[in-house]
C-alpha cells in the first residue's frame, strides 16, 4: 500500500514539471501580450475621444465667449447709426428740402448730412423723394454721388414707405460697396415727403474679425454671407438656395451679380443645437476642421456663424491624453507583468523543488527496490547456505556415525579379540580346574580358578573402556 503511494507521488508531481511550466509560461506571456496590447489599444482610443471631447467643450466654452463678444461688438456697431435715421426723420431741414425742394434747402441738407456723416461710423447719408429719387446726399461732393440716383426698386425703400422704417443689406448699385441700409419714412404714411437712408459698412469690423485669424461670418434668414473675416466669402451661402429664392434675390439686384455658391464647408457634424464639427477651406489654406458656433444677432434676422481651428488643438489633447494614458498604463503593466513573472518563477521553483523531491523519491524507490532485491537474494543465499550447511550437517553426522560404526567396528574387533583371548584362556583354565577338582586336586585348580578371576578382571576394564569410548563419541 505503501510502496504503491510511493510510486504514484512522482508520477502525480511530473503534472508540473518545470517543462510544462515553462511552455504554460510562454502562452501566459502571449495571452498576457495580447491583453496588454488589447488594454492599450483600447485606453489610447478613449484617451483620444475623453480628449477630443474636453477640447472640443474647452474650444466650445472659449469660442462661444468669443463669438458674444463679436456679436455684442456686431450690436454696438449697429446701434449708433440706426439713431440717425430716426433723428433726420424728424429734422425740420431735411423736412424743407423735401418740400421745397430748393437748390439752397438742399445744398444746406447736403453739408449738414456730410458733416454727420464725418462724425459717425455711417458711411453714407442720403434722402430721397417719395418716388425714390435721392435728392440730398452726404457724397453730394464725389463723383460717385448718389444724387439724382433711383433707389425707388430697392427694398429698403419700398419697405420704409410701407412700414416706416426698413433695414437691408445689400450691395450698392452705384459705389459697389456692400453694407447694411437703415431707411425711415419721412412724414405720414398718408403723406409721406421721402426716406432717410443711412448706409453703414463693417469693412473695420471685418478687418477687427480678420485679425484674429479666425473664419467669422454673419448671414440672413436665406443663409447669405453678409459680413465676413474671409473676403471672398462674402456673398456665398451656408446651404444651397432654393430656386425661387434665388431668383428673387437675383431679380431684386440685391447682391450684385454674386454667384450665390456655397461656402467651402462641408461634412458637419452636429454635436449640439449650435455646435458643429466642419471642414472647411479658406484661401491660401488647406481643408481643414473646425469648430463652428453659431449665434443669433439680437434685433436682426442674421447669425453669426464663428469657426474655431480644431484640428490642431484636438490632435494635440488627443496626443497628450494618450500619453497621460500611457503613462498611467505602463507602471500598471509592467507591474502586472513582474507579479506575473514572480508568480511563475515562484511556480518554476517549486515544480523544480518537486521534480528534484520526485527524482529524490525515485531514487529511494529504485534504491529501495534494489537493496529490496538484494535482501531477498541474501535471504535466498543465507536459505541455501543453511539448507546446505544442514545438509552438511547430515552428511557429517553420517560420516561420523560410519566412522563410529567403523570404528566401533574395529574396536569391536579388537574387543572381541582381546576378550576371545582371555575368554579361551579362561575356558582352559575353567577345564582345567574342573580335571583338577574331578582328580581331588585342589591347589592347580585353585590356581586355575585365580587365573580365572584375573582374567575377568582384565575382561571388565575392557569393557570400561569401551564405554568411555561411546561416552566421548555421544559428546
Amino acid at each position: 500500500m505503501h510502496k504503491g503511494a510511493r510510486l504514484q507521488r512522482p508520477a502525480a508531481a511530473l503534472a508540473s514539471t518545470p517543462e510544462l511550466l515553462a511552455g504554460r509560461a510562454r502562452r501566459a506571456w502571449l495571452l498576457f501580450a495580447a491583453v496588454a496590447l488589447l488594454i492599450v489599444f483600447a485606453a489610447l482610443y478613449g484617451a483620444g475621444l475623453y480628449g477630443r471631447s474636453t477640447e472640443i467643450e474647452a474650444l466650445s466654452a472659449q469660442g462661444r465667449t468669443d463669438a458674444n463678444l463679436k456679436v455684442a461688438l456686431l450690436r454696438a456697431v449697429l446701434e449708433n447709426p440706426r439713431a440717425l435715421p430716426l433723428l433726420l426723420s424728424e429734422d425740420q431741414q431735411v423736412h424743407d428740402a423735401l418740400a421745397e425742394r430748393s437748390p439752397a434747402s438742399i445744398d444746406v441738407l447736403n453739408r449738414k448730412l456730410e458733416g454727420l456723416v464725418s462724425g459717425t461710423k455711417a458711411s453714407v447719408l442720403y434722402v430721397t423723394g417719395p418716388d425714390g429719387l435721392a435728392i440730398a446726399s452726404s457724397n453730394w461732393r464725389e463723383p460717385v454721388s448718389f444724387v439724382g440716383n433711383d433707389y425707388g426698386f430697392r427694398a429698403y425703400f419700398s419697405g420704409a414707405m410701407q412700414s416706416g422704417t426698413a433695414e437691408y443689406f445689400a450691395l450698392g448699385n452705384v459705389s459697389k460697396r456692400p453694407g447694411l441700409y437703415i431707411s425711415r419714412r419721412v412724414g405720414s404714411a398718408a403723406a409721406p415727403l421721402g426716406v432717410v437712408v443711412v448706409k453703414m459698412e463693417f469693412d473695420q469690423l471685418e478687418a477687427d474679425w480678420h485679425e484674429a485669424n479666425r473664419p467669422a461670418y454673419v448671414s440672413d434668414e436665406h443663409g447669405v454671407v453678409l459680413i465676413t473675416s474671409v473676403p471672398s466669402w462674402r456673398f456665398m451661402t451656408t446651404a444651397p438656395l432654393a430656386a425661387p429664392v434665388a431668383a428673387d434675390i437675383r431679380a431684386s439686384q440685391q447682391f450684385g451679380e454674386a454667384p450665390l455658391v456655397p461656402l467651402p464647408i462641408t461634412r458637419p457634424q452636429p454635436l449640439s443645437l449650435d455646435v458643429a464639427l466642419v471642414h472647411a477651406i479658406t484661401p491660401g489654406g488647406s481643408d481643414a476642421e473646425y469648430l463652428r458656433l453659431s449665434t443669433a444677432v439680437p434685433s436682426t434676422p442674421w447669425r453669426l456663424d464663428y469657426l474655431v481651428p480644431a484640428e490642431a488643438p484636438i490632435a494635440a489633447a488627443q496626443r497628450e491624453m494618450r500619453l497621460l494614458a500611457l503613462g498611467v498604463l505602463v507602471p500598471l503593466l509592467a507591474l502586472a507583468a513582474y507579479l506575473l513573472w514572480r508568480r511563475q518563477s515562484a511556480q518554476m521553483r517549486i515544480a523544480a523543488e518537486q521534480a528534484a523531491r520526485a527524482e529524490l523519491e525515485r531514487r529511494v524507490v529504485e534504491r529501495t527496490q534494489d537493496l529490496s532485491l538484494a535482501r531477498d537474494r541474501l535471504q535466498a543465499e543465507i536459505a541455501d547456505h543453511r539448507s546446505t550447511e544442514a545438509k552438511l550437517q547430515v552428511m557429517q553426522q553420517e560420516l561420523v556415525q560410519a566412522n563410529r560404526l567403523a570404528t566401533l567396528g574395529q574396536v569391536a574387533a579388537g574387543v572381541a579379540h582381546e576378550i576371545n583371548q582371555p575368554v579361551a584362556t579362561i575356558r582352559a583354565y575353567a577345564d582345567n580346574a574342573r580335571v583338577f577338582l574331578e582328580r581331588k586336586q585342589t591347589a592347580p585348580a585353585e590356581e586355575n580358578l585365580g587365573a580365572i578371576a584375573a582374567l575377568t578382571e582384565r575382561i571388565g576394564s575392557i569393557t570400561e573402556e569401551l564405554k568411555a569410548f561411546a561416552r566421548k563419541g555421544r559428546t
